[in-house]
C-alpha cells in the first residue's frame, strides 16, 4: 500500500490548483483541447474507440441534494448517441451516502450489483481487499485527460499499487457560525475560536443571550452516520493536540486528547445542554443542522464545505466559516479527503462502457459546474480556466483550506472504526460512561474489532 501521505499529496494538489487559478483570473494559459475523437464518437485514446459497445449498463448513485442528476442524465445521452446499442439504466438513490453503501454492499456481495456507482473515497481500501471494485489503470494508462489531476489526487486513489476511483470534487470542512447571531450574543462577528473549548464558550454565550438558536450542533452515535467520525469526533481529538492513528496506520485506542474530546461531548450534550437533544435520535440529523444553520436557527456547526452552497444568498451572507481551532495554539486545520469517486464493479460484464461512462461524466465542464453548484475543490486543475469556477470567492476558500487540511490513512476496515467512534461518542454524550471510561471502551472496541496488534495507546 502507497503511504505517501494524502495530507501532503493534496497540499501539493491544492498548490498546483492555487497557481492554475491566479493564471485564470489573469487570463492565463490557453484551455486544453479535447482528446481526439474516433468515428464512433469515442476518444481515440479510450479501448473503446473504433467500436460500438452494446449491452445495458446500470449507473447507481445516491443523490439527496439534486445536484447530480442533470449531469448523470447528460452523460447517458451522451453515450447512448456515440453507441446506439447502448442502453444506459440510471438508479439514483434518494438516500444519505452511509445507507446507499451499506445497501450497496449487500448487492455486491449478492452479485446484483450495477456496472457503475459513486461512494466515498474513504472506501477504497475495503472494496478492493473484497474484491469488489475493478482497477482501472488500464483505461486511465489511455485517457488523455488523466494528467489534470495533480499527483496528489491520482495517489490518494492508489491502494496497493492499482488505482481504483476516479473524483470530482475535493472534500474539506468548516466550522460555520451564524453572524447575526453572534451579534445578538455579543461576540465578535468576525469569529476566531481559541481552541475547541473556544466553541463551547461561544456555544454557551448563545445559549445565555439567544434563547430562540440552538447554540451547537455536534454529532454523536450510528445515527450521524459518518458525521460522528468526520465532523464530530476525529476534529475534536486533532483539536485537543491527538492522534486518531499512528504513523504506522495503527489505531490509537484510549488517550488524553480522547478523554478530553469525549469530555467535550458530554459537556456539549449534559453538562453544559448546549446541542440540541434530538440531534440522537432525529433521521438524518445532518439534513436537519444544516436547514437550521441556514434559518438562522443554530449557531455553530462543524459540517462539509459543500453544504454552504445550499444555503440561499441571504443566508450565505449571515453564515460565517472558520477552520478547526486546535488548543494551546496549534494551528487550526480541516479534515480533507477524496470525496465522493466513481468505480467500476468486478462483477460488471460492460467494464468499457461502465468507463466510457465515468470518463464522459468527469469531464473539464461537467465538474466545474456541478463544483459551482455543490461547492468543493475541484479534483482536476484545468476546471479552474471554467469562468463559473474561478469567480467563486467560496471556492477559492475552499482550495485554500486545503493547504490546512489533515487526512486519515485510507483502511480496509475504516467501518468498523467508525461504529466504534459512534458507540465512544453515544456513550459519552448520554452519560451512559463517563469520559474516560468510554475512552477505554473506545479502545476495547477497536482492539475487538481489529485485533490488539492492530491498536495502540497514546
Amino acid at each position: 500500500m502507497r503511504h505517501l501521505s494524502r495530507r501532503r499529496a493534496l497540499q501539493g494538489t491544492l498548490a498546483l490548483a492555487a497557481a492554475a487559478l491566479a493564471g485564470a483570473c489573469g487570463g492565463g494559459t490557453r484551455p486544453p483541447q479535447p482528446a481526439p475523437r474516433a468515428a464512433t464518437g469515442t476518444p481515440a485514446g479510450s479501448p473503446a474507440a473504433g467500436r460500438s459497445l452494446s449491452g445495458t449498463l446500470t449507473v447507481s448513485y445516491p443523490d439527496e441534494l439534486g445536484k447530480k442528476p442533470p449531469y448523470v442524465e447528460r452523460a447517458a445521452a451522451e453515450l447512448q448517441r456515440a453507441h446506439s446499442g447502448l442502453t444506459v439504466r440510471i438508479d439514483q438513490r434518494k438516500q444519505s451516502s452511509g445507507e446507499f453503501y451499506t445497501a450497496l454492499l449487500h448487492r455486491l456481495q449478492q452479485g446484483d450489483a450495477p456496472d457503475v456507482f459513486h461512494v466515498s473515497g474513504e472506501r477504497i481500501g475495503e472494496l478492493a481487499d473484497a474484491g469488489l471494485i475493478a482497477p482501472l489503470d488500464e483505461y486511465l494508462a489511455l485517457w488523455p485527460d488523466w494528467r489534470y489531476y495533480p499527483e496528489g489526487v491520482r495517489d490518494g486513489v492508489h491502494y496497493q499499487n492499482k488505482v481504483w476511483a476516479v473524483p470530482y470534487g475535493l472534500d474539506t470542512r468548516f466550522l460555520y457560525y451564524r453572524r447575526d447571531a453572534f451579534v445578538r450574543a455579543g461576540l465578535p462577528p468576525n469569529w476566531q475560536p481559541d481552541g475547541p473549548q473556544g466553541i463551547l464558550a461561544a456555544a454557551i454565550a448563545l445559549r445565555d443571550r439567544v434563547p430562540d438558536v440552538a447554540p451547537y450542533a455536534l454529532y454523536a452515535g450510528a445515527i450521524a452516520d459518518t458525521g460522528t467520525a468526520n465532523h464530530g469526533f476525529i476534529p475534536l481529538v486533532w483539536g485537543y493536540g491527538g492522534e486518531v492513528q499512528d504513523r504506522s496506520g495503527r489505531w490509537v485506542g484510549d488517550s488524553p486528547a480522547i478523554r478530553k474530546a469525549l469530555a467535550h461531548y458530554a459537556r456539549a450534550f449534559r453538562e453544559e445542554q448546549l446541542t440540541p437533544p434530538e440531534l440522537l435520535t432525529i433521521a438524518r440529523p445532518w439534513t436537519v443542522m444544516r436547514e437550521r444553520m441556514g434559518a438562522g436557527t443554530l449557531g455553530i456547526l462543524f459540517e462539509g464545505g459543500w453544504v454552504y452552497g445550499n444555503w440561499p444568498a441571504a443566508d450565505q451572507r449571515n453564515v460565517g466559516y472558520v477552520l478547526h481551532p486546535a488548543e494551546r495554539g496549534g494551528q487550526p486545520f480541516t479534515i480533507g479527503g477524496l470525496g465522493t469517486c466513481w468505480y467500476i464493479s468486478a462483477g460488471s460484464r460492460h467494464k468499457d462502457a461502465a468507463w466510457e461512462f465515468i470518463r464522459t461524466w468527469n469531464s473539464a465542464e461537467t465538474v466545474a459546474r456541478l463544483n459551482v453548484e455543490d461547492p468543493h475543490p475541484a479534483a482536476r486543475i484545468d476546471v479552474v480556466k471554467v469562468p463559473e469556477f474561478a469567480g467563486q470567492k467560496y471556492l477559492v476558500d475552499s482550495t485554500n483550506s486545503l493547504e490546512r487540511a489533515r487526512f486519515l490513512r485510507p483502511d480496509a476496515a475504516i467501518s468498523k472504526v467508525f461504529a466504534a467512534m459512534q458507540a465512544a461518542t453515544l456513550r459519552a454524550a448520554t452519560g451512559e460512561h463517563p469520559p474516560d471510561v468510554a475512552a477505554a471502551r473506545y479502545g476495547d472496541d477497536l482492539r475487538a474489532a481489529l485485533g490488539a496488534a492492530r491498536v495502540v495507546t497514546g
